[in-house]
């Protein structure tokens, strides 16, 4: 095809999405990514523009056309998942950078919403350089990859030997609800405490969440107590003190996470006497914080 200016010539990157954790072997394509939304970004990591798309189902063939005019170096982030659950901010073209705020999960009252059944991923690219069209007459078309990295956890907290399990709930809570747009949690942002789902068994407690990106450094929380709010159980550090126990929990790998509480009662209190992650045994004592039963 011949141009009448060279300047009309078409330029753009296609982008491929994948995903692939440090424990994974191979480049995984998730079902689960339906929907894109790219954002562009300059030589100077500023805002250019964003597109999306709808309907996607992602594999080692699928690309993803980005028009890029004029030319120059881009990079570019890339999030799925994206939905009602979530404020979106307006970015301004030319002045917004990836360091600033993107995105924030929906909450009322420092509680966010229930984010249960949904996923939310996101990565970002390496720099592409698309070259002047006056210097190579023609067409030109880069290609690059962004790999996808889920950000929703998926915690099961149960908790046995309480006589009466439904006199107690538990509470898990942490500042990661606010995401610049390259995918990083703000800090210093409000405190929010995910909601659980319930069911009771004989002596037994679980209580299931949606939670977004786990990160040390974010003020998190797993609180057990009584509905009524007058004793607390049990309270640690959710990441540091629990999770992170069990040496073949990687944050950087795992979504999928059960905690285990056993406790026994001991003069009309209960005591946690072991607490297991993922099968994984991590603590065994007579300890926490007095509770009655």
């Amino acid at each position: 095809m011949i141009f009448e200016d060279i300047l009309d010539c078409p330029q753009g990157v296609y982008i491929k999405f994948y995903s692939k954790t440090p424990c994974d072997v191979d480049s995984l394509y998730p079902a689960d990514i339906k929907n894109l939304h790219v954002y562009v970004f300059d030589t100077n990591d500023k805002y250019v523009n964003v597109y999306t798309a709808d309907n996607v189902t992602i594999s080692k063939d699928y690309e993803f056309l980005i028009p890029i005019y004029p030319h120059g170096k881009y990079s570019f982030v890339a999030w799925s998942g994206i939905d009602s659950h979530y404020l979106l901010k307006d970015l301004q073209t030319g002045v917004t950078t990836k360091d600033d705020l993107l995105l924030q999960l929906k909450r009322a009252s420092a509680v966010a919403e229930n984010i249960k059944g949904t996923t939310l991923y996101a990565g970002t690219s390496e720099y592409v350089f698309l070259p002047d069209p006056e210097d190579i007459q023609a067409a030109y078309y880069e290609h690059t990859a962004i790999n996808m990295r889920e950000y929703t956890n998926r915690v099961e907290v149960i908790v046995e030997g309480f006589s009466k399990p439904e006199d107690y709930e538990v509470d898990i809570a942490m500042r990661n609800g606010d995401y610049a747009v390259k995918g990083n949690i703000l800090l210093g942002m409000e405190m929010l405490h995910y909601p659980p789902e319930y069911t009771y068994t004989d002596n037994k407690l679980s209580a299931k969440f949606t939670l977004l990106k786990l990160e040390t450094g974010y003020d998190d929380w797993l609180t057990i107590k009584t509905k009524d709010g007058k004793k607390i159980f049990y309270q640690e550090d959710f990441l540091g003190t629990l999770l992170l126990q069990n040496p073949d929990v990687n944050l950087s790998c795992d979504n999928d996470f059960v905690i285990k509480f056993k406790v026994e009662e001991d003069n009309g209190s209960y005591y946690v006497v072991e607490v297991w992650v993922n099968n994984w045994l991590i603590h065994t004592y007579k300890t926490g914080v007095e509770g009655g039963g």
